[in-house]
């Protein structure tokens, strides 16, 4: 069981010989109600945040591509716009240890430290309080099975600011911005954009359809369990 389509295609790439019988299954979040009873006004006072900012919620892994971020802001600061990216996750991962170091200390030299913020591991509260009330949802990824964070902002119904890589295309149907992978200039162009367009603090519920999105994701699942007990009989 895959997660999209664009894993499929690297499955059958990767793996041109095998004989499994595969199935998509594209999953889709219901944010708890027990979650969103938090203001997020006061979410955004306590870490001191913009009313204007971006969210970025992934961990400190190298293919999530926090670096092309930290470029973006480096030309934002040249041009002498003010932007903030807020980023929260875990900064641990055993397959590279020094990653967040290295990322962290281009920040440090480069002078970027009101611009962006790193929170660290929030409480899932707050991750949802920051969702609903950010500019946009920043997710500069090079690789993505079905993005979690991706399917949150759907069901919030907030802007997104992908990177341009097939899943996403795939998850958003187009209802994006997108930005090449190594292309700093473009992700700066459309943060300025966003920038502009926003118009103070907006809060945002979960939009109208999703208990349909969550129907159809849970049929999905239910028809592919169904299909492999039966070709296991």
């Amino acid at each position: 069981m895959l997660s999209s389509e664009s894993a499929f295609r690297d499955f059958r790439a990767y793996y041109p010989h095998a004989g499994n019988r595969v199935s998509v299954v594209r999953f889709a979040t219901q944010p708890p109600a027990a979650f969103l009873n938090i203001d997020p006004s006061e979410v955004i006072a306590a870490y001191n945040l913009p009313t204007n900012y971006f969210y970025l919620p992934n961990q400190f892994y190298r293919h999530k591509n926090h670096q092309l971020v930290v470029d973006a802001l480096t030309i934002l600061k040249r041009r002498e716009v003010e932007i903030v990216v807020c980023a929260s996750g875990s900064t641990e991962d055993r397959r590279e240890p020094g990653y967040y170091d290295l990322v962290n200390s281009e920040i440090q030299k480069r002078g970027l430290d009101t611009h962006f913020r790193h929170l660290g591991v929030i409480p899932l509260s707050h991750v949802y309080a920051l969702l609903r009330a950010s500019t946009a949802l920043l997710n500069p990824s090079r690789f993505e099975g079905w993005s979690t964070t991706v399917e949150e902002a759907k069901s919030f119904g907030v802007p997104m600011i992908l990177s341009d890589i097939d899943v996403h295309r795939e998850q958003t149907a187009g209802a994006a911005r997108y930005f090449g992978v190594d292309d700093p200039v473009a992700l700066a162009d459309h943060l300025t954009q966003a920038s502009q367009q926003a118009r103070g603090l907006v809060v945002r519920n979960v939009v109208q359809h999703q208990d349909d999105n969550v129907r159809a994701f849970a049929a999905s699942f239910a028809a592919t369990m169904r299909r492999a007990a039966a070709q296991d009989v």
